[in-house]
């Protein structure tokens, strides 16, 4: 069936955005509160660590069948199921006394990640054409980063002293997925838009049996776990490591939330540089050896220059995650996006749970930063050697 695209209505595009934003806002909270939670909790970083990468452990496990259920019963049922449920374990995170009820309930908010964050791709393919859905995934990642850049920003210097708790943190942070749950149930239509071609429609298990054994998406979902494996490691221990080299708590959380601010400006730019050029490739492998050099650089450069190098981590970082969401829909026929995403995020997040947790055991072990920094460049050099082999998906493809 042929595909014809109208103008993506305002609601939707503002509750993509909004939607991107509450999903991830909670869990890059928990990096400037590190050291809250482990004194207050008895914990060690192992266990911290843990504590940030199982919610996207529960992504990898559930994206699967969330993608599939989008398939199934439409976007808005889907996402709005998940965006409840991650709306619930986010609030509940701020009532918790112990290690073991902070983690169940944030194990909840990681369920619903699972169901809503897979089928955000699917949004964007579902109202925007193949060769523009980059673009549109842009947009959507650039509201990730954001909620991401402010958690990092605000939660020591000004949500923590204002509610003295880790608990008051978390609460607080729950508070844009609450909003967001109910306004997506309430303004977003199903279908959201009028797009022939990519409607929800009724799939079995041979058509899900069929998506999960296409070679490219495997070829893309490794190119995601490396990704995730860095870029999770970074995220999750820069402000430590900052703090390790001199910074305060709140200038540490400042400079880390560098990477995002820049990871903004690379991604609404570059998104429309890779449709223009009708290329996907370059940026991939490209942002994959700068990552090499800029990890290596850490070690070369002192506090003052430390924001300079934020800088080009989070623009690499930021165009290889954007367009490496676009991949799985745009190699996908558009009735099986959702569970083309789902199949790259279950498996590419498994690289989220594991970075922040060896490196954790890392600094156990050793009390140093060293050997993060040196692990993340070969993951990097690795990443880039998958870049060059995963399809072109650009409309100059061909050529």
């Amino acid at each position: 069936m042929s595909e014809r695209y109208y103008r993506m209505p305002w609601p939707v595009l503002a509750l993509g955005l909004l939607l991107g934003f509450a999903t991830w806002l909670p869990l890059l909270l928990v990096p400037p509160i590190e050291d809250v939670i482990e004194e207050e909790l008895n914990t060690s970083h192992t266990l911290t660590g843990l504590l940030f990468s199982a919610p996207v452990a529960m992504l990898a496990l559930v994206a699967i069948p969330g993608g599939f259920i989008a398939d199934r019963i439409g976007i808005k049922k889907a996402v709005g199921i998940g965006a409840v449920i991650l709306a619930a374990g986010s609030a509940l995170r701020g009532v918790a006394s112990d290690f073991p009820t902070l983690m169940g309930f944030t194990l909840v908010y990681g369920v619903g990640l699972g169901l809503s964050f897979p089928n955000l791709p699917k949004l964007a393919r579902h109202c925007t054409p193949r060769e523009k859905s980059n673009v549109t995934l842009g947009m959507f990642t650039s509201a990730i980063l954001i909620s991401g850049a402010l958690s990092l920003v605000l939660a020591r210097p000004v949500i923590y002293p204002a509610t003295h708790s880790f608990q008051g943190v978390f609460l607080l942070g729950s508070l844009p997925a609450i909003a967001v749950a109910i306004l997506w149930w309430i303004f977003m239509k199903d279908p959201p838009c009028e797009s022939s071609g990519v409607q929800a429609v009724t799939l079995g298990l041979a058509s899900l049996r069929k998506t999960i054994t296409k070679a490219d998406l495997w070829l893309v979902s490794v190119l995601f776990l490396l990704h995730n494996l860095a870029i999770y490691t970074i995220l999750g221990w820069t402000p430590a490591f900052l703090k390790s080299i001199g910074a305060e708590a709140t200038p540490a959380g400042l400079i880390a939330s560098v990477v995002l601010w820049a990871g903004v400006v690379s991604v609404l730019v570059l998104t429309r540089l890779s449709t223009t050029l009708g290329k996907r490739k370059p940026f991939l492998w490209g942002s994959s050896i700068v990552l090499v050099f800029a990890s290596y650089g850490v070690w070369l450069v002192d506090l003052s220059a430390s924001w300079a190098l934020m800088v080009v981590i989070g623009s690499a970082a930021a165009i290889r995650f954007a367009i490496t969401l676009a991949l799985p829909v745009e190699i996908a026929p558009p009735e099986h996006s959702g569970s083309a995403s789902g199949l790259v995020m279950s498996v590419g997040y498994l690289g989220a749970l594991a970075g922040p947790v060896i490196s954790g055991f890392i600094l156990d072990s050793t009390a140093s930063f060293q050997w993060l920094f040196v692990a993340i460049a070969a993951v990097s050099a690795a990443t880039a050697v998958v870049a060059f082999a995963v399809p072109e998906t650009g409309n100059r493809a061909e050529a």
